[in-house]
């Protein structure tokens, strides 16, 4: 009789690489994971193609596979629009209202479990009554952004050049204003980012004590907030233009420094939060903000684990994200009693983006370049396994089934695909120019055949499916044919190989979890290191390219190299790295320091988890329960 959990935490890591989690347990490098590991199952997983993120996190949620659930990556085609259209939506596939299949957090609140899901790249807006939802690094479509302008420190002096930051004696002060010196005045900016009319509130500069000036009165609509050097304000509300209209926001002001005699201050100001359109409910937002859940103190001195160059700023953020994480989860765990809960952390997928070449040495790398990518990895995973930690401590009991996955991993790359020009050499699609645009667009009425990237998929133009559609369907399967042979047709110049694995129609993918109405008319996978995104996301859209994608050859050395995984099959490998992702399950019920021998499937995740929680299995889910997992 197997153990039944009386909670569930799902720690979504993005982009987690299984060969990479078995190395750095073996260094000793992520103790918190490597506990979970040595008291649970760990398993390698293969994703569903596309090996892309807005696939493979609704199918953890859900058990089902791509040609069920219709997550079909970032851009998503359905029939009967226009074939570019799903190019101009980009993430929708991430939206509730697309997802085919049922989540396991509804049946979680159907059968009387609370759900909490948060920053999860799946299922928003979600249908819950009784639990809650929220973004938070994450967007999403039909969403409000958390941040409408990032924080800023602004330094201003009695003797500044640029009036915006020089201090002034200041004018028609209240008396309620009490200053043992003249009172001084700045105006502080409440700019930048989605604001579209900047603001400013008045700070008048007080000495409280006679011995200095000390302090400042921040007036804010028609309060004044005190707020003494080293302090921080209370939090500051402002009705702020926006690009998505006038919303209302919340922020806080730090003195950091002001001198004694009043000629320089330095203050900070933290992100301006927004406190609509990001939670649900709605007023859960404000809750987060004020109870200080989100981190807002500013770094000072070396970050932990700091990743080298540009990406300093993104991991110093990433931590504080990690945190609020953690203090948003434990106040719902406190506040609604979650007994479900869903959380997606993002850092490893961006940092395979940038490292995963380098660390193996790749393309010509230097020894440096190397050291620095093989340390960046490893502090990254140190972050995340502290993340982890803090979970566990926090959030975690003996009754609590957790489950850590990753929706794929990543392989190096470092020659790009221009797929597009392939096909104009074949004569399945054709382009013109368009001078207002100053770009080349499809001319539909001569295209055979349209390629999306991610998802990698071949649309047929066919009359009477597609609104421009100018393939007769008796020439359906004739325009397949061509289409294949185009895409096994590319080779790599440098060494004549060919840089497509599979190429096959849609009813011939079926066994890979594709084949459904939303999968294209042709699936195809790239060998590694062919990738077809370098950076431009302008070049992921062939209905609208540049010219000098039409100067390119058809296979080309990135401009930089990058660790991708959207175009290839689950099993691809390369040096250390994995597509396949990985899956490590700790908690009643579940074998102790166990490896399971064959992979397993993220399809399987969802009816494993729904036994161990005694909730029925998610009725499209294709997976099965791992009993090889079971006690």
């Amino acid at each position: 009789m197997i153990a039944m959990a009386k909670e569930l935490l799902v720690i979504g890591i993005d982009g987690a690489v299984f060969t990479l989690v078995k190395k750095f347990h073996e260094d000793g490098v992520i103790p918190n994971i490597s506990s979970l590991m040595e008291n649970g199952v760990l398993a390698e997983a293969y994703p569903c193609p596309p090996c892309d993120t807005p696939t493979n996190w609704t199918t953890i949620a859900t058990g089902a596979t791509t040609a069920t659930h219709g997550a079909t990556s970032f851009y998503m085609h359905i029939p009967g629009e226009p074939l570019d259209l799903g190019l101009r939506k980009r993430e929708r596939s991430q939206l509730s209202r697309f997802c085919k299949a049922e989540y396991l957090w509804n049946i979680a609140e159907r059968h009387g479990l609370t759900p909490f899901v948060i920053n999860y790249p799946a299922g928003w807006p979600s249908k819950f009554k009784r639990g809650a939802m929220s973004l938070y690094s994450w967007t999403m479509p039909e969403s409000l952004p958390r941040v409408l302008a990032s924080s800023a420190t602004y330094t201003f002096s009695a003797s500044s050049v640029d009036a915006r930051y020089r201090i002034l004696r200041a004018e028609s002060v209240p008396s309620k204003f009490s200053s043992l010196s003249p009172p001084l005045q700045v105006r502080v900016p409440i700019e930048g980012g989605l604001i579209e009319r900047p603001l400013h509130i008045k700070a008048i500069i007080l000495d409280s004590r006679g011995d200095g000036y000390d302090s400042l009165a921040l007036q804010v609509k028609d309060k004044v907030h005190y707020v003494k050097r080293g302090s921080w304000s209370d939090w500051l509300e402002l009705d702020i233009k926006t690009k998505h209209g006038v919303l209302r926001c919340l922020f806080r002001v730090k003195v950091l420094e002001i001198s004694p005699d009043g000629t320089s201050l330095r203050l900070h100001r933290t992100d301006i939060f927004n406190t609509k359109g990001w939670t649900q409910p709605e007023s859960l937002a404000e809750q987060f903000i004020k109870n200080s859940l989100i981190c807002i103190e500013p770094q000072v001195g070396a970050v932990p684990y700091d990743i080298f160059g540009r990406e300093s700023a993104y991991v110093s953020s990433s931590i504080r994200e990690a945190k609020s994480l953690v203090e948003i989860i434990g106040y719902m765990k406190r506040t609604i009693g979650w007994r479900v809960c869903f959380v997606h952390y993002h850092l490893l997928d961006s940092i395979n983006h940038r490292f995963a070449a380098p660390y193996e040495g790749l393309p010509e790398s230097s020894s440096g370049e190397v050291e620095v990518a093989q340390e960046a990895m490893r502090r990254a995973y140190k972050i995340v396994d502290d993340f982890v930690g803090d979970l566990l401590k926090r959030c975690v009991s003996e009754d609590t089934v957790v489950a850590l996955v990753s929706d794929h991993g990543a392989v190096p790359t470092w020659k790009v695909v221009n797929l597009p020009m392939a096909f104009v050499r074949e004569g399945l699609l054709s382009y013109k120019w368009d001078e207002r645009l100053g770009k080349y667009v499809v001319d539909w009425s001569k295209t055979l055949a349209f390629p999306y990237f991610e998802p990698p998929y071949v649309w047929v133009n066919l009359k009477g499916r597609e609104p421009h559609g100018v393939v007769e369907p008796k020439h359906y399967e004739e325009v397949r044919d061509r289409v294949i042979e185009a895409l096994y047709s590319i080779r790599d110049p440098e060494n004549g190989q060919r840089v497509i694995e599979l190429a096959l129609r849609r009813e011939d993918a079926r066994p890979l979890g594709l084949g459904g109405e939303r999968d294209g008319d042709v699936v195809y996978f790239l060998k590694p290191p062919y990738e077809i995104f370098d950076g431009r996301l302008e070049l992921l859209n062939a209905a609208e390219l540049p010219p000098d994608a039409f100067a390119k050859s058809e296979v080309y050395g990135a401009e930089r190299v990058f660790g991708a995984h959207a175009y290839y099959l689950p099993t691809a490998r390369s040096r250390n790295f994995t597509v396949s992702a990985v899956l490590i399950m700790s908690g009643p019920g579940i074998r102790r320091g166990v490896e399971l021998k064959k992979p397993i499937y993220l399809t399987d995740l969802a009816p494993t988890l729904a036994h161990l929680m005694a909730l029925p299995v998610p009725k499209d889910a294709e997976g099965r329960i791992l009993y090889e997992a079971l006690e």
